[in-house]
């Protein structure tokens, strides 16, 4: 072990207290030689000197008792060799006691010395005063005179000293370097060893050895211990995990002595190879994304990368007219792997999406493989009807800033595939506030839409989403790719803009994508073949509506004569969103029939014939076409007005008697009590009824009790604004209709119906039954 690792107390000053150091004579003005002192000399009285010449120094109230070197057997000496020594002053006071805890700071004035055993260059003097530090040459080379300096701080005070000293450079001798074993396995290790002495073969401890090795590891710098040893140990194995493999140096440096051997490593052989790339997942040929992919394989021998080996690639399965390696074809070849063990097999998607498998195998052993996982060819550009906007709700509450809701907005290629990831679908309104973009993940995004100025005047928010795409077409000679001249455009379709007055046509001042094609053709129609070749065991009917939906929601809205034969388009889908007046209800009165047609009744009354009635519901306020709010809930009640004073007595009819009870409700329930016997009656529409019949009239006291049948108004239907509705056309009214059935309703009784929208607001309206 090195000086430098030992503990203070067992290297410095076996002797006592400070009697060798604290006498010393001068060094005067920059010597270099120091003399030893004499034990009984007593101690020194402090000097007035700028601190090379001897004795104190002192500096206000604080004093450096001039101090010395020290080797490690206590010896005084002013010459520092290999092994180091120890410096060391004393502080005090003008009165000559010690000061406990001042700071002394260190340094020497030239580099090729280290100090030691404090990280600052600091340290306190201890309850004597005394503060020490070890320096040591940083190597056998260095040599000359240096100056070490004391700075002692105490108390807004200070004091300084210096001590010049000498170092020799020590001729240094390496034996030859000693190897556990010559040759090593591939990835193998082994110790090695050598001495370290001076010419005269004496055991030099402390010496720093460089240490290299022309492949694999070794610490780069060793230092001897105290028998004079350097030892470590070899990895024939490079830090990036690279193999060694035929003969490697090792050398050992120290000065201008330098010793080497060699180690013969054997080459490494491969064990295994993994497939190590993540999910691949390509675009097809043309598709706008990614056109091209790489593969991934790491050769290994044992649990280490393996450079230069031999292994040949082949192509397993792939998708029509995908390509890969150097040469871009299907054709199996050769490669070697990388410094880092690796093989890169590049890959060209053709024009089908499917799965894909690449081999790569050992050139010597065949039956060392790997297979590749989750290559796929699928995603393309949206498709022009592979676009779909859906609501969260589409009937907002326009009387207040903030009514929010969100759209989704999901896009698949034309192989139904999601399209890949970051696909960017752009978004503009008419009216309101909505997100202006959003990127697909896994073919699906979200943006906003929130109630704010400007409100479009008819309540009507258009809403159009574009992103870039290609268009529908017919794959005449079955290639799965687009081949202009060969295959049919379903419809073509040009510039788009935001059809805001929903007229089919562009009008100027409307807004216009600003991705234009620069293009005059008109838009060419094949819709015809396209749904004869998809549907055709269809009816005609239902071909003019599928043709007419194609147009309204994948051609639609486009600009006459803007179209190419260009495959790239910009795909567009338009919508509305309805405001409405969430603080203002309108009901209409009418009748609904099965096919859900809506009769307005004039005038506006329920008549107690009727046993049903229907409403409509409309937002009130600037347009009252719209419904209420998506949430707004429907609710209502039959109110019993009727009230009567019924009359009953005894009459003598043919063969017997009965009661007869007049001036009651219609229909209701009359008791009539007779003395102790009650009897029901019930009264026809005109409030009259007769009991059965007696043959001997009843006896006794005649009360009448009356037990109306209470007005009821049963709801059906809509009871609860739907968070979507259809939107129609402007111009068209999209109330809700409510119905409520009616029970033992009579005149003056009441129907009362209540919307109460999501903002709490609540409107009511009462009807009485004539």
């Amino acid at each position: 072990m090195s000086y430098s690792s030992l503990p203070l107390s067992s290297k410095l000053f076996q002797f006592t207290a400070l009697t060798l150091a604290l006498t010393l004579a001068g060094c005067g003005g920059g010597g270099t030689d120091t003399v030893a002192p004499e034990p009984d000399l007593g101690v020194t009285q402090p000097g007035t000197g700028s601190g090379t010449d001897g004795g104190e120094q002192a500096i206000g109230d604080i004093n450096i008792v001039e101090g010395a070197l020290f080797n490690a057997d206590g010896n005084v000496i002013n010459s520092v060799s290999l092994e180091g020594a120890y410096y060391k002053i004393k502080v005090i006071d003008d009165t000559q006691n010690p000061i406990i805890n001042a700071k002394v700071a260190f340094d020497i004035d030239a580099e090729g010395i280290e100090l030691s055993q404090t990280t600052s260059g600091s340290v306190l003097t201890d309850a004597e005063g005394i503060a020490q530090i070890f320096l040591k040459p940083s190597s056998a080379e260095v040599s000359g005179a240096y100056t070490i300096s004391a700075n002692a701080t105490y108390e807004q005070q200070s004091a300084t000293a210096n001590t010049t000293f000498s170092v020799q450079a020590t001729n240094v001798s390496l034996s030859a370097i000693t190897v556990g074993s010559n040759s090593l396995a591939s990835g193998g290790q082994t110790p090695i060893s050598l001495k370290v002495t001076d010419q005269a073969g004496s055991i030099l401890s402390g010496v720093l050895v460089n240490l290299n090795s022309s492949c694999g590891q070794i610490p780069e710098q060793v230092t001897s211990d105290s028998e004079g040893m350097v030892e470590a140990v070899f990895k024939a194995i490079n830090l990036d995990t690279t193999l060694c493999s035929g003969n490697v140096r090792i050398s050992a440096t120290t000065g201008n002595s330098t010793q080497s051997t060699t180690v013969i490593v054997a080459s490494a052989e491969a064990t295994s190879i993994i497939y190590t790339s993540s999910d691949v997942s390509l675009g097809i040929r043309g598709s706008g994304s990614s056109s091209t992919g790489q593969a991934e394989f790491t050769v290994y021998s044992g649990a280490t990368t393996l450079a230069n080996e031999q292994v040949r690639v082949s192509l397993e399965k792939s998708p029509f007219g995908l390509t890969f390696g150097p040469n871009r074809n299907q054709q199996s070849y050769v490669t070697t792997t990388d410094a880092s063990g690796q093989v890169v097999v590049p890959i060209f998607p053709g024009t089908t999406p499917g799965p894909v498998e690449i081999e790569v195998s050992l050139v010597d052993d065949p039956l060392i493989n790997a297979l590749s996982k989750n290559i796929t060819v699928a995603s393309s550009r949206v498709t022009q009807t592979g676009l779909s906007l859906s609501w969260e709700k589409n009937v907002l509450d326009w009387s207040y800033d903030g009514d929010s809701a969100q759209i989704n907005a999901r896009m698949v290629d034309r192989n139904g595939n999601a399209v890949p990831d970051g696909t960017v679908i752009n978004f503009t309104a008419e009216g309101g506030k909505i997100t202006s973009s959003c990127a697909t993940v896994d073919g699906n995004c979200d943006v906003t839409f929130t109630t704010q100025n400007p409100r479009p005047g008819d309540g009507r928010v258009s809403i159009l989403a574009v992103a870039e795409g290609e268009k529908d077409y017919i794959d005449m000679n079955e290639n799965n790719a687009w081949d202009e001249g060969v295959d049919i455009l379903v419809h073509n379709i040009g510039d788009t803009f935001r059809d805001d007055n929903e007229s089919g046509d562009f009008q100027i001042g409307e807004f216009t994508y600003p991705l234009t094609t620069g293009a005059s053709n008109a838009c060419e129609n094949n819709i015809d073949k396209y749904i004869n070749l998809k549907f055709p065991s269809l009816s005609d009917l239902k071909k003019r509506q599928y043709e007419s939906r194609y147009i309204n929601e994948f051609v639609s809205p486009n600009k006459v004569n803007s179209c190419n034969t260009d495959l790239d388009t910009v795909v567009r889908y338009q919508a509305v969103t309805l405001l409405s007046n969430g603080n203002d209800t309108r009901f209409t009165v009418g009748s609904l029939d099965q096919g859900g047609n809506f009769t307005v009744r004039t005038p506006q009354a329920i008549f107690s014939t009727d046993t049903s009635i229907s409403f409509r519901v409309n937002s009130g306020g600037f347009y009252d076409l719209n419904p209420m709010p998506s949430g707004t809930t429907i609710t209502g009640a039959g109110i019993d007005q009727t009230s009567a004073d019924p009359t009953a007595k005894i009459v003598a009819v043919e063969n017997g008697y009965v009661i007869e009870v007049a001036d009651a409700n219609p229909r209701s329930t009359v008791i009539v009590k007779v003395g102790e016997i009650e009897y029901t009656i019930t009264t026809n529409s005109r409030g009259q009824g007769v009991s059965s019949r007696f043959v001997n009239p009843p006896v006794g006291d005649i009360s009448v009790e009356s037990k109306n049948n209470t007005c009821e108004a049963t709801l059906s239907g809509v009871t609860k604004v739907p968070a979507n509705l259809a939107t129609g056309m402007p111009g068209d009214n999209l109330g809700t209709f409510t119905t409520f059935k009616l029970k033992n309703c009579q005149a003056t009784d009441e129907v009362k119906i209540t919307a109460t929208s999501p903002n709490g607001n609540v409107t009511s309206y009462t009807y009485t039954i004539g």
